[in-house]
This record gives structure tokens, sequence and C-alpha cells, in this order.
């Protein structure tokens, strides 16, 4: 995948990813700041997506998304959610 770049918003394959494999494979980005990390992940039905993490001292708690391309292949879509969690307990 390219980099996807949309409202300044930009998500970058690094070029050389850890070993690990629960190290991310992509980063988020706003202008120079990063914003959050993406990992690969394949759903259910064999569609490939990236699961996404936004986490950075603006927001109260991470918010988490998926960003899968559309079935007709023009285009992705992002789908997102916050943790269910208390942020203090």
């Amino acid at each position: 995948m390219p980099p996807l770049t949309t409202k300044g918003v930009r998500v970058v394959k690094l070029d050389n990813p850890s070993a690990n494999k629960k190290a991310p494979t992509h980063r988020i980005y706003v202008g120079r700041s990063e914003i959050g990390s993406g990992w690969p992940k394949t759903s259910d039905d064999d569609r490939d997506y990236l699961s996404l993490t936004f986490d950075f001292p603006g927001l109260v708690a991470p918010v988490y998304a998926i960003l899968i391309k559309d079935l007709e292949g023009d285009g992705y879509s992002a789908y997102w959610s916050r943790s269910k969690k208390p942020v203090f307990e």
C-alpha cells in the first residue's frame, strides 16, 4: 500500500519493520508528529486490513480503528471505536 494521506493524516509503511512480530509495520502522522501505529491483520472473511491505534497527549484515551480496502477496490474505509475500559481506575 502506498502512503495514504487524507485531511493531513498520513499512514506510512515502515521501510525496515522490526523482526518482532508484535511491532507495528506502519506509523500514522499529522505533519511531522507521530500520532499512532498500525499492524496488518486479516479478517474472518480473508480481507486484509490495518489495525490502527491513535494515542497522543491530546486524546483522553486511545482510539482504535481499522483501515480496510473497499469491496469495489476504489478506496479505503475506516471504522473506529474508543476503549471501553475506564481511563483512571
